[in-house]
């Protein structure tokens, strides 16, 4: 059985206990955004009881749990022991060892609500909806195919050309080369470093920003022993599978010529080709199948405009599946041409019998509403007013009696 490396959601604990249970062996991550979410909820009360707590939380990685614990009065029962029970799930010391593509949420809101974006309301019928989906689709295939073709036909402009630096425009997607443009800016100008160990194979540093303390810089790791192997602390490449700053740093200091190639990933390569795999079915040509080949097809194009006798070739080609193309048709049209017939004479009689009504009455159709609107969650449902002074709902402390009738005892 396949397993994920990697799973993202909510912390839903139904969801929890089925990963563990199906995928024993899947790393089951919280949303980023949920917990945001959740925080705001439930750490209030700790912000407005204690004036240190927001600056606090940044030092949270120098102080043990117990002293936090005991210092904020932090309850067994509560969401924040929870949390720090389940930091396993969500806490990025614990995660640093398997690939998130930069994930943090599950993206599932905002990245259905901006594919329909344009194309689907609440008001969209069914079968409009049907319409409209399939120019989702198309529009989304239409973006990715302009991107491909911007790739295999622009490069970078670079105004340092460093080796490493070039060969990571010339094989990188422009997406990706934008995230390493941004490393590499990071790695030649703003970071130092400070040699722990170092021998003829495998050396050791401390690599940090000019302006942070050196207790908190990564330890990067470079071996040249077969081939030029570089581990860094932050674990970049392993959750987001490009070298880190740190790691480019010090491949520039060591004076590495190139981008080794087992830190350029296949399907980030802006050549790759797309493969058809198995994405039809038996009721037809997907139309994933079209636009896969309609891309491969733009790529061997590009691949063969620099020598004729390879255009020719792709045309002689061309020529040859046009011709087979066309004999298929035109059997089938026959075929289907004898078959209609066949079926018309034998559904003459039936036509009669055939009868279409209009409903009974008016059917409530299913789905959402035309007026719903999506469930406010508690953060935006209104707030009931509450007394500062004596914890009750319905008004404030401007105008407790409370506050009141103490002001008249001190008075007298």
């Amino acid at each position: 059985m396949y397993y994920p490396k990697a799973i993202i959601t909510d912390q839903d604990k139904a969801m929890g206990n089925a990963i563990r249970k199906v995928f024993p062996k899947t790393r089951h991550r919280f949303s980023s955004w949920h917990i945001r979410k959740h925080e705001t909820e439930h750490l209030r009360s700790y912000v407005s009881r204690y004036i240190d707590f927001q600056e606090t939380r940044k030092q949270w990685v120098n102080t043990t749990w117990e002293d936090m614990r005991i210092k904020y009065e932090v309850k067994s029962n509560c969401w924040l022991n929870d949390m720090y029970n389940q930091r396993i799930h969500w806490a990025k010391p614990f995660l640093k060892d398997i690939f998130f593509a930069g994930m943090t949420t599950t993206g599932r809101s905002e990245s259905i609500n901006s594919f329909f974006d344009g194309f689907v309301n609440s008001r969209t019928m069914l079968n409009e909806f049907i319409v409209q989906y399939d120019k989702a689709v198309e529009s989304r295939r239409a973006a990715e195919e302009d991107e491909d073709f911007k790739t295999m036909n622009s490069r970078p402009i670079l105004s340092l050309v460093h080796p490493i630096k070039a060969k990571a425009g010339q094989f990188y997607t422009r997406k990706m080369f934008d995230t390493f443009k941004k490393e590499w800016t990071e790695a030649i100008t703003n970071l130092t470093h400070d040699t722990i160990t170092k021998t003829t194979e495998e050396s050791t540093y401390r690599v940090g920003q000019l302006d942070v303390d050196n207790k908190y810089w990564c330890i990067v790791t470079f071996c040249s022993l077969n081939q030029v192997s570089i581990t860094c602390s932050c674990s970049m490449y392993e959750t987001n599978e490009i070298l880190c700053k740190h790691s480019l740093y010090v491949m520039k200091k060591k004076h590495v010529q190139e981008l080794p190639n087992q830190y350029i990933l296949p399907y980030k390569l802006g050549n790759v080709s797309i493969g058809l795999g198995e994405i039809n079915n038996e009721n037809g040509v997907s139309a994933y199948t079209f636009f896969c080949l309609r891309s491969n097809f733009t790529k061997i194009i590009e691949q063969a405009r620099d020598s004729p006798s390879e255009i020719q070739k792709l045309n002689t080609i061309l020529i040859s599946l046009l011709n087979d193309q066309a004999n298929r048709k035109n059997s089938m049209s026959l075929e289907n041409a004898y078959q209609s017939s066949c079926m018309g004479a034998s559904q003459v009689d039936m036509v009669p019998h055939l009868f279409i009504r209009d409903p009974l009455g008016p059917i409530t159709t299913k789905g959402c509403p035309k007026l719903a609107s999506r469930i406010k969650s508690s953060l935006e449902a209104p707030k009931k007013r509450t007394c500062s002074y004596c914890q009750g709902l319905g008004h404030y402390a401007t105008s407790c009696s409370k506050t009141k009738a103490n002001e008249s005892l001190k008075e007298t």
